[in-house]
């Protein structure tokens, strides 16, 4: 992956990179607020529709999170000011971080589904044997989604137009340090904070589909390993065989190699004997030979 563009990723504070200053980016999501300062409340409810909707394309697509809406993040703010001001952002380290952060949860699923397929087509990977999901209507951006999102088309003019329970859970979200999708899972009374793109029931049924493949997979490997270990036990009975039998023929050939000596020995007697040797040099006491055959013929008549 090339790496280029800015590189930096931030959960709580301000990224710190040259030319960045909160109070620009924050002076173009709110022009009428002039109480613009790096530690105001970052919440949605008060930015234009173009805003508004720049914003719903970064939860869902750039920087996924769960949960509600209503308030923004500083690292989203950020790459908001990124795409505004045409700065380029390394976008894999976003997605490494965002995807680490999302596996430690306890209900969660990896984010990035729909451009980590459009990768993997690209590059040929195989997909076989995984599991597929149809987009549904909340992941095409139409003017239902302005709709879903509480904008209303008034006489030509989008207007918000919250919720009942908008106000409610837009200031139980702002007394939030982080983004509801990195806390702990809590127990949700609000219909509202189901605006994602999956639901707590998809989640659950996503983990339970993900664990069987594993427990698949794991009873697969079982298997396998068994079958190794039964093939290495077998090799290691055909080695104990080929060992013995080499103990044998080395002893085999040893016997054989002191019989042909000894019977070397006596045609060596034989020829002294006969008078056509000197004599017969004894060798009795040469290493490994336990043959007394040995025999000291008589000196030769002068």
């Amino acid at each position: 992956i090339p790496h280029t563009g800015i590189y930096v990723f931030e959960h709580k504070k301000w990224p710190e990179v040259e030319g960045f200053h909160p109070n620009h980016i924050l002076s173009i999501l709110y022009p009428n607020d002039p109480n613009i300062h790096p530690n105001m409340a970052l919440t949605t409810n008060r930015l234009s529709v173009d805003h508004r909707l720049f914003h719903h394309l970064i939860v869902y697509q750039i920087l996924p999170t769960g949960g509600g809406y209503a308030k923004f993040s500083r690292m989203q703010v950020f790459i908001m000011w990124c795409i505004l001001s045409k700065i380029e952002f390394f976008f894999p380290l976003l997605i490494l971080k965002t995807m680490v952060r999302a596996f430690s949860q306890k209900k969660s699923v990896l984010p990035y589904g729909s451009i980590l397929t459009l990768v993997f087509l690209h590059y040929h990977i195989p997909l076989e044997g995984e599991i597929s999901t149809k987009l549904k209507k909340e992941d095409t951006y139409n003017k239902s989604t302005l709709n879903r999102m509480g904008w209303k088309k008034q006489q030509g003019i989008w207007t918000y137009v919250p919720k009942a329970d908008q106000g409610p859970r837009i200031g139980i979200e702002e007394q939030e340090d982080n983004p509801p999708w990195e806390q702990p899972a809590p127990a949700q009374t609000a219909p509202a904070q189901a605006q994602g793109s999956s639901s707590i029931s998809d989640f659950d049924r996503m983990m339970e589909v993900t664990q069987a493949q594993f427990t698949s997979m794991q009873s697969s490997f079982k298997d396998e390993f068994k079958e190794i270990k039964t093939q290495l036990s077998s090799l290691a009975e055909d080695h104990k065989i080929l060992q013995a039998n080499y103990d044998n023929v080395d002893d085999e050939v040893y016997y054989d190699l002191r019989v042909v000596k000894r019977r070397l020995k006596r045609m060596e007697c034989n020829l002294a004997k006969a008078n056509i040797f000197d004599h017969c040099t004894d060798t009795s006491g040469d290493q490994g030979d336990s043959s007394s055959e040995s025999v000291h013929p008589p000196p030769a008549e002068s």
